[in-house]
């Protein structure tokens, strides 16, 4: 339906919800517009797209590995400086996956088989849902979510493994187009996502920052184009 559709729901303070969302099927093999506004392709990203959010749900983050790597982002939102981000990679439990990220955070891969840079940096967060999640990593199609690429030569990478668990906030996972569909899409998850087990692979997790993470995932996503949430910079500390 052309212009889309607008439901309000009122739900009482301090109550978690569900919320599941089947899009149409677009005609042509069209992008379909999901929840919240975020573009997905025809194979679907959380679909069907599952939801639930609970205030209550804010379990301690897993204990740190210091042996594990641990990467930046440095985010702006309309070209003003935000706060930093700072991941632990699981390399311990998901070493490809781990290997993946921290190594599109530095961009020593140089240029992907796409024509971009295999970087983060200054893609967008393309897709933010306040206090549950924001996502992003899709450097190759506009920040659009349908695009991304990894470092590795067959393009996509298989499911690792679903060791760790969507068990707190924080949590960073794989975002994708059905099993063994990994790229460079990824998912911060601000709340206890255990809707998302066994499907997203975990690999990492915020260490500092998730203040900066809840700030993004609170900015409207009506107001994506005239206030771009952007990694200006990314790297690895350790």
């Amino acid at each position: 339906m052309a212009g889309g559709f607008t439901i309000n729901i009122n739900i009482p303070a301090g109550e978690g919800f569900t919320i599941n969302i089947n899009p149409n099927s677009a005609p042509g093999g069209a992008e379909v517009g999901a929840a919240f506004g975020r573009i997905q392709p025809p194979a679907g990203k959380l679909d069907p797209l599952s939801i639930c959010t609970n205030p209550s749900s804010q379990k301690p983050r897993e204990c740190s590995d210091p042996s594990n790597p641990k990467v930046f982002f440095d985010m702006t939102a309309c070209g003003k400086p935000i706060g930093r981000i700072v991941m632990e990679l699981f390399a311990d439990t998901t070493p490809r996956t781990a290997e993946n990220f921290r190594a599109l955070c530095t961009g020593e891969k140089g240029m992907g088989k796409k024509g971009k840079p295999l970087h983060y940096k200054g893609s967008v967060i393309y897709h933010r849902c306040a206090d549950y999640m924001i996502e992003g990593g899709d450097f190759t199609n506009e920040g659009k979510g349908c695009g991304g690429e990894s470092i590795y030569d067959s393009g996509f990478f298989e499911d690792e493994n679903f060791i760790k668990k969507h068990t707190c906030p924080g949590m960073i996972s794989m975002n994708n187009r059905g099993p063994d569909t990994n790229e460079s899409n990824f998912m911060i998850c601000l709340t206890e996502c255990p809707e998302l087990d066994d499907e997203h692979v975990v690999f990492g997790q915020v260490v500092e920052g998730l203040d900066v993470v809840r700030t993004i995932s609170k900015i409207s996503v009506r107001d994506k184009l005239s206030w771009p949430v952007v990694i200006a910079d990314c790297g690895q500390i350790s």
